[in-house]
């Protein structure tokens, strides 16, 4: 894989060799960089450090594992490995077979673990006990039946019901994806933390752009994640020079003492940025989707900024971007419009849901070009400001950012029908004085129902940032015009600022 960190130089080379680019895999990038750098340190985690040729046989272990057992072409296995190391191999070791993988995060309940495993119809799962007679220590002959074209993983998002929706990425879209993040100049043996978690597609890019650099996988263990101070300390520590947060952690990271921390780059996304001060190293808003393979811009934060949304940037190489009215026409810079997004980084569209993939996955009205054929409709609301960046407007849709992960309020309302005898229910979002969004759900019913006993339920069900930090109980909801619930009428709890009371009152 050719590296080029300048935008102008990478567009070129990839304008050129688009023919070339469309075949590569990350596999291969992989395997050039194990042996480049045999000794060099390529994953840590939990005090455990593999190197790049350690790496190299853990996963062609596992593939050869898998097939033994008779892996096919494009076959879904899980992962329920936790963020280890085990992980990371797994993932490259399945792709090597031929296979896919979707991640099983430990946090997520039973009920949504089934139902991705059912849907998935997986017959392997790579947990630990699957691991046990894995020999991670002789060299077995290299293989690699990845395919440009064919599917690498399933990143679950919220659907319109409580149950997820799955999106395909191809290996041409990590390799897009890769390719665009060389932008960062990751350097060989500097270490990268990985705070997303490894269901959120935002790893995605950090894990495979890292390995392909010949740079060092830093998991970032899930104990401290919402700790601020360890966090620091672990940055400290681990001598971390790039990382990633969402904008509530990255708010709290920038009021600490930054005088010895190791940073030279941090990224911020997954949620409308604002209210972030000044730092003494590189802050950059990424923009991107679960749909287009993370990252597909982004924005130099210079100075301190205050209650503006901050802009996302201009697209990246192989992207184009249209920016298109209701009524299905170009709009004019500064008008707002729907972002429909075009190019490598466009995935394959939702795992068996074909009628949802027709209305979001189209063919591209406004060019003909090979390889921008199909537009991907992203229900992001964007303007082109005058310098040319696009700045992030609202969702065209009933989705919002909570904790950096994306959730349709319906979801949110059908988990609460489903746990209560409630007779109406609103899902809705706010923003607290520091730029935090706090999910609240209201409803009604017939008699007095126990909150806190509907959270608990609630819990069993759905990954916890689906829970309503407050769950309020209303005699009525306010109407519109048309006697509809006005969604707009409903006030956020006078507690909105204190998250720790509003919990408790709630």
């Amino acid at each position: 894989m050719r590296k080029i960190t300048n935008e102008a130089s990478r567009a070129e080379y990839l304008a050129e060799h688009k023919d070339e680019v469309m075949r590569e895999t990350f596999c291969r990038a992989f395997c050039d960089t194990c042996h480049a750098y045999p000794d060099q340190a390529a994953v840590c985690s939990e005090g455990q450090t593999v190197t790049y040729g350690e790496l190299l046989r853990w996963s062609e272990a596992v593939a050869h594992k898998l097939a033994s057992q008779g892996i096919r072409e494009e076959e879904v296995v899980a992962i329920r490995t936790g963020r280890t190391i085990e992980t990371v191999a797994g993932m490259i070791g399945i792709w090597k077979a031929g296979g896919a993988y979707v991640y099983l995060d430990r946090a997520y309940p039973k009920a949504r673990e089934e139902s991705i495993l059912h849907e998935c119809e997986c017959r392997i799962i790579l947990d630990p006990a699957w691991w046990e007679d894995i020999d991670k220590e002789n060299d077995l002959p290299e293989i690699d039946y990845s395919k440009a074209e064919g599917l690498a993983l399933i990143v679950y998002t919220s659907g319109s019901t409580s149950k997820p929706k799955g999106v395909m990425l191809e290996h041409k879209n990590v390799v897009a994806a890769m390719y665009n993040f060389q932008v960062f100049e990751l350097k060989k043996g500097e270490h990268f933390g990985v705070f997303p978690g490894f269901s959120f597609v935002a790893s995605v890019s950090d894990l495979y752009s890292t390995l392909a650099a010949g740079s060092v996988i830093d998991i970032i263990p899930s104990g401290i994640r919402r700790n601020i101070n360890a966090l620091v300390e672990y940055y400290i520590r681990h001598n971390i020079k790039i990382t990633f947060l969402p904008p509530h952690m990255a708010r709290k990271l920038l009021n600490m003492d930054l005088s010895e921390i190791p940073l030279r780059l941090l990224l911020v996304g997954s949620e409308t940025v604002r209210n972030l001060g000044n730092a003494p190293f590189k802050v950059l808003n990424v923009y991107g989707a679960s749909e287009t393979c993370s990252m597909i811009s982004h924005y130099e934060i210079t100075d301190a900024i205050s209650g503006e949304v901050c802009p996302v940037g201009k697209l990246k190489a192989g992207l184009k971007g249209y920016l298109v009215s209701d009524d299905g026409k170009l709009v004019r810079r500064g008008e707002e419009g729907e972002l429909w997004l075009a190019g490598a980084q466009v995935s394959r569209g939702y795992y068996k849901l074909p009628e949802i993939t027709k209305t979001h996955y189209i063919k591209n009205p406004f060019s003909d070009e090979t390889g921008y054929e199909r537009v991907f409709k992203t229900n992001d609301i964007l303007r082109e400001l005058e310098d040319g960046n696009y700045q992030f407007v609202c969702r065209k849709d009933n989705v919002f950012k909570i904790r950096g992960f994306r959730v349709e309020n319906t979801a949110i309302e059908q988990a609460i029908m489903e746990c209560a005898p409630v007779k109406e229910v609103v899902a809705k979002v706010f923003m607290d004085k520091g730029g935090c969004n706090i999910l609240c759900g209201y409803f009604t019913a017939d008699k007095k129902l126990d909150v806190k006993a509907i959270k608990e339920r609630m819990k069993e069900k759905i990954p916890y940032y689906m829970v309503p930090t407050c769950l309020i109980q209303l005699d009525a909801f306010p109407l519109n015009i048309n006697s509809k619930i006005d969604r707009k009428a409903i006030m956020p709890p006078k507690e909105l600022n204190n998250h720790k009371l509003l919990e408790k009152l709630y």
